[in-house]
């Protein structure tokens, strides 16, 4: 059996009598027959994941004899297995491409993207806790080549070399500019018995054509169980639903879509297979028409995936912008979405004014999967501490629905949301930059995350500015960045303090002081919430991405045995 809860034996366990004795008798002779089904009477051991082995205490009897083992552990004990550390594995989306046509429910034709248009990976890999570097590639999806070799893979003694217990690394390899034209996947090996410390941010920009704009956002782990939000179908808007499948093993995957009327029965959207090494992509408005606003939910059996949305929207022959939507956080019953940055607010009312211009405004998205309304709380922290919402911050979100609180009237800045209610939900956060509707403006998708922690790596882009928006709900944290230079060295670290209920935004070259290309981040104290924003340089451009997971502990399963 397998406990969730090594602090809590299972019911069975703890209902169970204690064992008595063992009463043991002088057996019969055995036939030849009976002789030989004994010796095939071997115990089979059970492996947990194909990595744990396990001792079972028992007492044989064989022709009379008592032959006793170590005493069995007491009835509902559990023991940790480690799991040794894997391959880690992130993969990253490929460039905007404007859609020429395709079926409902079948794989979209792309046109070329723009005459002007870049599409670039750039990463960072740490040393382990050994001062290896681990062996890193990105790859494509399919078979072929490596596109770029980060780090070769070190030789097994080195590889294998005792880990000094709280190394903190001291250099890196750092990879900027790796154009990219379609998915690939960043693969990195353990190190010292750990996950690889290695993070990669994919950035496409477009100075002309449909698709003007930045989208850039972190290279991802693959899940069996994600959530996205901020998607629209409505006339003008596009959306794309691209899966990727980077494992050796099938994948399976259902779609459930919930839109501003509630939950979109769509033909087409379960049971659709992802085959090893591919990627599969889904014009959302085959499946959900004429939504304003939409979130999928993707889950898997079989292989993980990864999945994005590549977002656009077109005014009639004026460029409204681009996105690839990023996951947001499981829904949960609080959700906090930082690097949410507004513009003037007297001229973005004038643009939103504009027809067809609605939704060309800062808005916060709800999702409520459940069965029941939920009424939700919103309080908003700026760099000056709580600033109150026109609309007065409580609202109703209908079940199985996604609602919309539009967050006008905020004056221009940087802001954190946080948002709480009674029943689970997930949120993101629409940002628009640009006031003339005559012109291109583009927007962003600013998801729910989770708190910072220890070991992150914020990596920049390489045709983007960037800055790190921070924001602390109640308490006080402080966050540690480390500057990683363009040639791998590792500068000093500097703290950032976060009061309770503001927003802090930090600009890289203020903490580094010259040439970065990103940070390793760890926070202390109460829980803080950090957010990647980015800027386009020379043209109307805004991403938001969410900061990636530090590197995972050692992993182990408590498994309980009984007989």
């Amino acid at each position: 059996d397998v406990s969730p809860d090594a602090s809590r034996p299972s019911a069975a366990a703890a209902e169970q009598p204690a064992a008595a004795a063992p009463r043991l008798e002088a057996a019969p002779v055995p036939d030849a027959k009976e002789r030989a089904r004994n010796r095939r009477a071997i115990p089979v051991l059970a492996a947990l994941g194909g990595v744990a082995a396990l001792a079972l205490t028992a007492v044989v009897v064989v022709y009379g004899t008592a032959v006793p083992a170590t005493p069995a552990a007491k009835s509902g004990s559990v023991s940790p297995v480690a799991l040794p550390a894997g391959e880690t594995v992130a993969t990253c989306p490929g460039p905007a491409r404007l859609l020429a046509g395709a079926d409902a429910g079948t794989d979209p034709q792309f046109n070329p993207v723009s005459k002007d248009s870049t599409a670039t990976v750039n990463s960072i890999l740490l040393n382990g806790a050994n001062g290896v570097i681990p062996g890193a590639t990105l790859n494509p999806v399919g078979q072929g080549s490596p596109l770029n070799t980060l780090s070769p893979v070190p030789d097994a003694a080195s590889a294998n070399a005792t880990a000094k217990p709280g190394a903190a690394p001291t250099k890196a390899i750092v990879s900027a500019g790796q154009g990219v034209s379609d998915q690939s996947v960043l693969r990195s090996n353990p190190v010292a018995g750990k996950p690889s410390a290695v993070n990669s941010i994919m950035s496409f920009t477009a100075k002309d054509g449909d698709l003007q704009g930045l989208a850039a956002t972190n290279c991802q782990t693959p899940s069996n169980d994600i959530w996205l939000n901020g998607a629209s179908t409505a006339v003008g808007r596009t959306g794309i639903l691209v899966m990727t499948n980077a494992s050796a093993t099938s994948a399976t995957v259902d779609l459930a879509l919930y839109g501003d009327k509630g939950r979109i029965q769509a033909p087409g959207s379960q049971g659709l297979l992802i085959a090893p090494g591919t990627s599969r992509s889904v014009v959302l408005a085959g499946l959900a028409s004429d939504a304003t606003n939409l979130s999928v939910h993707v889950t898997s059996s079989g292989g993980p995936v990864s999945a994005v949305i590549q977002q656009s929207v077109l005014r009639g022959l004026v460029p409204g912008g681009v996105e690839l939507i990023q996951p947001v956080s499981a829904p949960s019953t609080r959700a906090v979405i930082t690097g949410v940055t507004t513009q003037n607010p007297a001229q973005a009312a004038s643009l939103a004014a504009n027809s067809g211009f609605q939704d060309a405004s800062t808005a916060l998205d709800v999702t409520v999967p459940g069965s029941s309304d939920a009424v939700m709380q919103v309080q908003v922290y700026g760099t000056g501490g709580q600033v109150s919402l026109p609309s007065g911050g409580v609202f109703t979100a209908k079940a199985g629905s996604v609602t919309e609180l539009p967050l006008t009237g905020l004056p221009a800045g940087a802001y954190t949301i946080d948002v709480h209610a009674e029943a689970s939900f997930t949120a993101n956060v629409r940002v628009v930059t640009g006031t003339d509707h005559t012109k291109p403006i583009d927007f962003a998708s600013a998801p729910a995350s989770q708190p910072l922690s220890s070991g992150q790596l914020m990596v920049l882009p390489a045709n983007a500015n960037s800055s790190l928006v921070l924001g602390v709900p109640s308490g006080h944290a402080k966050v540690s960045l480390t500057p990683v230079a363009p040639d791998g060295s590792l500068k000093e670290a500097k703290t950032v303090d976060v009061s309770a209920a503001t927003t802090v935004q930090v600009s890289p070259t203020q903490i580094a002081g010259g040439p970065v290309a990103g940070f390793i981040i760890s926070s202390t104290g109460d829980p803080v919430y950090g957010a990647q924003l980015m800027t386009g340089i020379g043209l109307t451009g805004i991403s938001v991405a969410s900061i990636p997971d530090g590197v995972a502990a050692a992993q182990s399963v408590k498994v309980q045995v009984s007989y």
